[in-house]
């Protein structure tokens, strides 16, 4: 096949740091090359996925704001991709809206709901979770694909460290706070694996996450590479009080290959992940989380790998999109 994979202009693809579409957009199409499939990606100039073909359009220079960049992106994109057999769009603040004017089936995954994608009901999606597919009723959802964990960027570590990590975005959807609360009760050292927070969010992290910092509460900034496998590999925990529906949660995918036990709020698509005192811990709220920390060794680091292996690997990821993309095409 010819697939024109559309990522953001906003960072590169993969990213650098933060970019969890961009990432999983990446590892799709580099794992397509692989199969032989020709990849022509869409992405921002700094990007270097190992793929046939990267453009980046020069006309996103012209925009003001993220939405702009956005909509000169997808707009120059797809009227270029015209000679491939498939779009698949990683855009969602206007992607959507394109999926009727694309000259080629057009599909996109739903690394978030963007509220534009509601006034496009017929534009042909991907849900990222069982979860979140049962709530995207009166969408066209053509099917389901988990998201890929690269298992050699994380590899199997059975030394373990005495502290917690809370590793993700400064929002109050992700529940930093609630995670410093955890980590206070439990009597345990926390570590903090995130960038600042954007100006949206300052007044929130002032009041109720900066106040908590300092001592047994380690705030280290955002962490990539390496250092974020170390950081997951050596954690007794991994912390995922979550505060919405989570679509799917790559970090309690990402701990579990690294045989470190993720424990989550029971929200979203953690109960797809997780398998509940197997691979980490379901709890409903502060105090559930905080006595499953006294049984995060009980779980066995082998069992957490080995479901990532059979179940969110990248390499299962790209099987089902093939899947998708042949089905897809031969009903379009």
């Amino acid at each position: 096949m010819r697939i024109a994979m559309i990522s953001t202009p906003h960072v590169p693809t993969p990213p650098r740091g933060y970019g969890a579409s961009e990432l999983i957009a990446g590892l799709l199409a580099e794992g397509l090359c692989r199969r032989g499939h020709y990849v022509r990606l869409y992405a921002s100039p700094e990007s270097a996925a190992r793929v046939d073909e990267i453009r980046s359009l020069s006309e996103t220079g012209l925009a003001r704001t993220f939405e702009q960049r956005e909509l000169i992106h997808v707009a120059h994109a797809v009227r270029e991709a015209s000679d491939c057999d498939l779009i698949h769009n990683h855009c969602l603040t206007v992607g959507s809206a394109f999926a009727a004017l694309a000259r080629c089936p057009f599909v996109s995954t739903l690394h978030y709901l963007h509220p534009s994608i509601t006034a496009f009901p017929s534009s042909p999606s991907v849900a990222v979770s069982d979860q979140q597919r049962a709530a995207l009723a009166g969408l066209n959802v053509i099917g389901r694909v988990h998201n890929g964990v690269d298992l050699a960027a994380f590899p199997l570590s059975r030394q373990r460290d005495d502290y917690l990590l809370f590793l993700g975005r400064f929002h109050p959807s992700k529940g930093a706070d609630l995670a410093i609360e955890v980590a206070r009760r439990a009597g345990r050292r926390l570590i903090i694996a995130a960038p600042s927070p954007p100006d949206d969010q300052r007044d929130w992290f002032d009041r109720e996450v900066r106040p908590g910092l300092g001592g047994p509460i380690e705030w280290v900034g955002p962490v990539e590479g390496e250092r974020r496998a170390t950081l997951l590999g050596q954690a007794t925990a991994t912390l995922v009080p979550l505060r919405w529906e989570e679509p799917f949660g790559l970090v309690m995918a990402e701990a579990m290959a690294c045989g470190t036990p993720p424990i989550a709020m029971r929200r979203g698509a953690a109960p797809e992940i997780i398998v509940d005192g197997v691979t980490g811990y379901l709890v409903d709220d502060v105090p559930g989380m905080v006595a499953a920390i006294d049984r995060a060794s009980e779980i066995d680091p082998l069992d957490c790998r080995r479901h990532v292996e059979a179940h969110f690997s990248v390499d299962r990821m790209v099987d089902q999109y093939v899947a998708l993309y042949r089905d897809y095409l031969m009903r379009s």
